[in-house]
């Protein structure tokens, strides 16, 4: 009898192999604890694995960074820099061609005219909040991109600003996802298969890794299945049954 792949396996398989190799993102010299954790929590759900910090407070991140990462960070590949020198000559050891966000007037709008041919290895930085990227990082920076607005406002947040840069960069280059290399793939079906496997026995699905399972059709939860993710003293104020199966 052919043993059955827990479907925690077959939703990883189905994740990673659409995991994007081709591009990394820079976050550099973040101050709100709650943005660092937001951008990480982005940079997942778009399918990245490598996130490179700069500058920033490891003991600070984890003491709040949780409830907003919903252990997104996890499953990425992050990599720390105690400055933006360091990690620009680590970038380009590694082949990366950078980007980095800035509003200065020789940034150009971050449209699909603008970014139709992408290299192959792209590192996208993200500045502070007060006052964007490092001098470092732009005179680093092949291009310098700009994302187009229309109100009052001058900013965007910086979790919402990686979004809308990320989304660009797929719309322009869908076939970054899926863009691990077949080691890079099994590396990582080998350490999320560990942590999937729990803490008592890690090892319970590492046979799997060398005739991994078939992924899931789809990453959309079941509509049966979901509930409401709101904390509990706001499902009872709002008369909301957490335990309810939903129709």
């Amino acid at each position: 009898m052919t043993e059955e792949a827990p479907r925690r396996l077959r939703r990883a398989e189905a994740v990673l192999r659409q995991r994007c190799g081709r591009f990394l993102l820079v976050l550099e010299r973040c101050t709100d604890i709650y943005n660092h954790a937001a951008v990480l929590r982005t940079a997942e759900a778009f399918g990245l694995v490598h996130v490179w910090l700069v500058d920033h407070d490891p003991e600070t991140a984890e003491q709040f960074h949780k409830s907003v990462t919903k252990g997104a960070d996890g499953w990425l590949s992050v990599r720390s820099f105690p400055d933006p020198e360091s990690c620009r000559d680590a970038l380009k050891a590694e082949g990366w061609t950078i980007y980095a966000t800035d509003l200065g007037g020789d940034a150009i709008a971050a449209t699909r005219e603008e970014l139709q041919e992408l290299p192959e290895r792209l590192a996208v930085v993200i500045g502070r909040e007060s006052d964007g990227v490092s001098k470092v990082m732009l005179e680093a920076s092949e291009k310098r991109i700009f994302l187009p607005m229309f109100g009052f406002t001058e900013s965007f947040n910086l979790s919402v600003a990686t979004g809308l840069i990320l989304q660009r960069l797929f719309d322009v280059c869908p076939e970054a996802h899926g863009s691990l290399s077949d080691e890079e793939m099994h590396d990582l079906r080998t350490d999320w298969y560990r942590r999937l496997g729990g803490g008592k026995n890690p090892d319970r699905f590492l046979h799997w890794t060398e005739n991994p399972p078939e992924p899931l059709d789809t990453l959309r939860p079941d509509p049966h299945a979901r509930r409401p993710r709101m904390p509990k003293k706001l499902a009872k104020r709002l008369g909301i049954d957490l335990n309810a199966p939903k129709e």
